[in-house]
Formats: structure tokens, sequence, C-alpha cells
């Protein structure tokens, strides 16, 4: 009878049979487990529900509470875990209610648990989990330690994080199993991932055995925190290389500004027949729209065609191809490959907006903003800096005040970013006045850049008493930035104001200011 029900396919209709039969089971001897508990027909079940979205996971709580199964702490574990897993089922405080129902709750309970605190950013919760599983004797194992580090990585704050942090490494030593490698890695990540390299590399040297994953996630951190020569030093010495390391590097390079370099490395990387993946081919992506190399980029999106990758619909490669030819001026080019895909994700959407706002084809960029939303795609902050950026370059001040206003229509809150390009819209068009009421009215501080872009437009529409006001206001926010007394001694300059504009240099002169002078990162 048992077997029958093992070797049919299981459905919720079959819990209520079932539960009768365990009740009965349990009736005879309600202490120790039977035998066939973990062959128990209920287990596939749960294991095929725990991979459907639209389990209710409370129902088959139930069902394990009246057959019994729910006293066998796997079974447990896995009904916690249903009842943890992300989605509108979600319930921690009816998983906690569960936890706090059973006996004698195993490792793999304990560690469901401590799971469901980290995932939700609740670092403190899962290590004081941690402390209660310690308190009723169940042993941890290697991957309770490396969940208490997930929970003080993904935990928010890593300065706030850095002494529970340091408390969980205190707990892996004591249980002496800093040097198996699995704990060591999280230790090795969690350091990095806070900023703290002093720490990770102490651990790192320290370390009697250490793997590929250990070497990758010092450099990364090295490449993160902007220690790229340390990060090169480590490179150099590993005794082995794997497709993450020269990932890791040129990622470094390309968030330090080293673009050069990046695409230098990825030229050594192929020389030594390292096939780069998407990851790398993003980096890789990104350093040719920042110098502006299009053979390269050309190049690199032949060989993403030979390899069939953008047909396995990755938004972030499509999103980077898309980038690169707007960056490069190849607009056409970027239509082509966004029209080719035309992704649900909002992310490509945006960088073909402003990748046609860039170049000055703002009525395009408004039409595919338009779209967008036909399709249902929710725009998000940064389609609105894109669109309110494309109504600024072709002058639409009309189209950009509705399109802010439209803001909260979407859940959007207007940013300061937004306050900028709606203030820089009404300035280019010469309504000075009204810019400088936007930047007045902003629930933040305004920055710098902001005023200095309502001053230029000042000068450009002779609008002399609003530029006076922004000037003063610049230097005020910044009286060692000579390129603020001289755009405000040029402003008097072409208006005949001789005094004040020689006023103005005199000023900068005894304040020691100096103008910066500009460099281009075009090759």
């Amino acid at each position: 009878m048992q077997s029958s029900h093992i070797q049919k396919p299981l459905t919720i209709a079959h819990l209520k049979p079932l539960s009768t039969l365990f009740k009965s089971t349990f009736a005879s001897d309600p202490n120790p487990l039977p035998r066939f508990i973990p062959d128990h027909p209920i287990l596939p079940l749960i294991e095929s529900l725990h991979a459907h979205p639209h389990t209710d996971p409370r129902t088959l709580h139930a069902h394990a509470i009246t057959s019994g199964l729910i006293r066998d702490p796997f079974a447990a574990s896995r009904v916690i875990q249903l009842l943890l897993r992300p989605g509108p089922a979600a319930d921690l405080r009816y998983a906690t209610a569960v936890f706090n129902a059973l006996h004698r709750p195993d490792v793999y309970t304990w560690n469901a648990m401590i799971a469901g605190h980290a995932d939700r950013g609740l670092p403190d919760s899962a290590v004081a989990f941690y402390f209660c599983m310690r308190a009723s004797r169940a042993p941890p194992n290697t991957y309770t330690f490396a969940l208490l580090v997930k929970a003080c990585i993904d935990g928010g704050n890593a300065g706030m994080l850095i002494g529970l942090g340091k408390e969980v490494h205190g707990q892996v030593l004591k249980c002496g199993v800093e040097d198996i490698i699995v704990v060591k890695n999280s230790l090795l990540n969690m350091y990095c991932a806070m900023g703290r390299l002093a720490e990770a590399r102490l651990l790192f040297d320290r370390s009697r055995n250490l793997d590929l994953i250990s070497w990758n996630t010092l450099i990364s951190g090295y490449g993160k925190n902007g220690e790229m020569l340390t990060a090169r030093e480590l490179f150099e010495r590993m005794p082995e290389r794997s497709l993450v390391s020269w990932s890791a590097m040129i990622d470094g390079c390309v968030r330090n500004g080293d673009f050069s370099e990046a695409l230098r490395l990825f030229d050594e990387m192929q020389a030594e027949r390292m096939k780069p993946d998407v990851v790398t081919l993003v980096s890789v992506l990104k350093a040719c729209a920042q110098l502006g190399v299009l053979d390269q980029g050309c190049r690199i999106h032949r060989y993403i065609d030979r390899s069939g990758l953008v047909r396995e619909d990755n938004v972030i490669l499509e999103t980077a191809l898309v980038d690169m030819y707007c960056k490069c001026g190849c607009i056409d080019e970027a239509l082509k490959v966004f029209d080719k895909v035309r992704s649900g994700d909002v992310v490509s959407w945006n960088a073909m907006i402003s990748g046609l706002a860039m170049h000055g084809h703002g009525e395009r960029a408004l039409e595919l903003f338009g779209t967008m939303k036909e399709r249902g795609i929710i725009p998000n902050e940064s389609t609105f800096i894109a669109a309110l950026c494309a109504c600024t370059h072709a002058g639409m001040v009309e189209d950009g005040k509705k399109i802010f206003e439209s803001m909260r229509e979407y859940g959007v809150e207007p940013h300061r970013e937004h306050y900028g390009c709606l203030a820089d819209l009404l300035g280019r068009a010469g309504q000075v006045e009204e810019a400088e009421e936007v930047l007045l009215s902003m629930p933040m501080e305004p920055q710098a850049s902001q005023w200095g872009a309502l001053m230029s437009a000042c000068r450009t529409h002779d609008k002399i008493e609003v530029g006076e006001r922004v000037g003063k206001r610049l230097i005020s926010l910044e009286p060692y930035d000579g390129g603020r007394y001289v755009l405000m001694a040029n402003m008097y300059a072409v208006n005949g104001q001789w005094d004040d504009a020689g006023g103005m240099r005199r000023v900068m002169e005894e304040m020691g200011a100096k103008k910066e002078t500009g460099c281009s990162f075009i090759e």
C-alpha cells in the first residue's frame, strides 16, 4: 500500500488519505519515528512544490502536521523553506511559528531559519538564531557559517555590520573551521564587500590552503575598492588563472577608469585562448564605449553574433551593445541591435532612449518613450532622466514639464537629477527665472553643477540679474573654483560691465582660485 502511494504522481488531493494513514501509524507509538519516514510519499511532493511558484505552503504544513510528518526534521526544514521562499506566499512570522513548535530542530532546519532572515536583510536576527542554535546544543555545519557571512554582506550598511561580521568570524575561529575552504572564501568575500581589505589580506596570507575562488575574490575586492596595483600584483602571482580571474581584472580596470588597460588585458586573455563570457564582454564593451573605439566594439559584436550570445536573450549584453554604439555615435547600429531584441527589460529601453537623446534625436527618443509605456513597460528613475534629457536637447519645454509632472503616476519620486534636468531644460529655453525657482523649490540641496548649468544659461540669454544671484551662490559653494569667477567675469564683460568684470578677476586672484584645464578620454 505504501509503495503504491510512492509510485503514483502525488497532488494535494492525495494528502488527506495519507494524513489518515500516518495518523494511525503514529497512534500506536507516538515517540520514535518509523524507519520509512525518509521514504515518506509526501517528501517528493514537498520537493516538487518547493519549485512551484503558486503553492500555498501553509496548506502543505497543515497536512504535514496531521500526517505526523512534521516530526521529521528534514520534512520540517523543507516546509520552512517553502514558507520563506520569495513570492506572495512568503511568511517569515508563520515560518518562525512553525519552527518554534518543533521539538528538536536539526541543523538543516536552523539553517533554513538563518537563511530566511539573511535573505530579508535581517543580519542581527540571523546571528541571533545562530546563538539560539548553539544554546540548544545543535551543532552548526559549514553551510551555517556561510549563511551567517552572507547575512552580514547583504544586510546593508557595511560600516555598521563590520562588528557583526567580526563576531561571526570569532565564532568561526572558536569552532575551528576557518581553514575549511567554503567558510574561508565566504569570509574573504565579506571583508572585500565591506571594503576591509587589510583583514581580507591577513586572512588570505595566513591560510594554508587556497583555491581559485580565494584568489579571484581578493583580486575582485581590490579592483572594486580602487587598488588596481595590488590586484595586478596578486594576478601575476596566481598559480593558475580562470576566466573569472581575467574578468575580475578587466572589470577592475573599467571601474577605475583605465579603459585602455582593460582592452589590453582582453587582448592578452584572448592570446591565451581563454573564451570570454557575458560578464567579460559587457566590461570590454563599456571600455570601448568610453574610449569611442568603434572598430574594436564592432569586432566584439561580430564575436557575439558568431557565439549566439544575443540569441540567448541576455539583456545585459544587449544593453551594453546598444550603449557602445550610442556612445560611439552610431545611432543606426544601436537601433538595429535594439530592434532585433526589443526586450521587455526597462534597462535596454533606457539605453536606447538615452542614446537618441544624447545625439539630438529628441522626438525619436520621446516616441520610443511612448512606445515603451504602450507596451506596459513601467518607466523607472533612469527612464525619466533620459526622457527629460531628450526634451532638453530638442528644446521641447512643454513636453518636458508634462513628463516631470507624470513621474509620480508611475510611483517614481523626483530626485535631485530630475529637478536638475528640468531646470536645465528651462534654462536653455531662456526661462531662467522659472529654472531658478525649480532649483530653489527642490526638497534637497541643489548641486553646484546644477547652479553652474543655470549660470551658463543666464550668460547665454543675457539674464544678468538672475546670473548675479546664481553666481554668488556658486562662489559660496565652491570659493576655490576659478571657473566660477571666470564665468561671472565673462558675463559682465559681454554686457559691457568692465569694472564688475575686473573686480571679479581681482577677487579670484585674492582667493587663490584657479580654473581647471579640460581633458579628453577619446582616443
